[in-house]
C-alpha cells in the first residue's frame, strides 16, 4: 500500500481544507518527502495534528457547501461548522506546549480569540 503524506494529513481530522494547506503544513514540518508511515515519529504526528487543528481554529466557524462539476465529474463538499473552539484551542496549545514548538507563541499571544479590526474608511478615501 502506497503512503501519501498529504492524504495522511488530510485524514487527521474531519475538517476539509484545500490541498494546498496540507502541502504547506507538510513542507513546514519537513515531512513532504516522507514515503512511509513508519518514518513518522509520535512528535511529528502530534504536531501535524496540531497544525491542522490550528488551521481549523483560525478559519471561519461556518462554511457553505460547494459543488464542482466538470463534464461528467462531480464533487460535492457539505458545509462545515466548528462548534466549541475552546476545545480546539486547548488541544493545539497542549501539543505545542508538550513539544515546546515555536508555534506556541501564535496561540498564546492573545486571549485565544480573534477580533475584527475596525478601520475608519474616511482615512482611505
Amino acid at each position: 500500500m502506497d503512503f501519501d503524506i498529504i492524504e495522511y494529513i488530510s485524514g487527521l481530522t474531519s475538517y476539509i481544507f484545500d490541498k494546498a494547506i496540507y502541502k504547506r503544513i507538510a513542507l513546514e514540518r519537513g515531512v513532504s518527502d516522507v514515503t512511509s508511515f513508519d518514518d513518522l515519529d509520535t512528535k511529528s504526528k502530534d504536531l501535524l495534528l496540531a497544525d491542522v487543528l490550528y488551521v481549523a481554529y483560525m478559519s471561519p466557524k461556518q462554511s457553505a457547501s460547494i459543488s464542482l462539476t466538470h463534464g461528467s465529474n462531480k464533487k460535492s463538499v457539505g458545509g462545515q461548522t466548528t462548534g466549541n473552539t475552546t476545545d480546539l484551542y486547548d488541544i493545539i496549545k497542549g501539543i505545542y506546549t508538550k513539544y515546546e514548538d515555536d508555534k506556541l507563541e501564535l496561540v498564546t499571544r492573545g486571549d485565544g480569540t480573534l477580533n475584527w479590526i475596525n478601520i475608519d474608511d474616511r482615512k482611505y478615501v
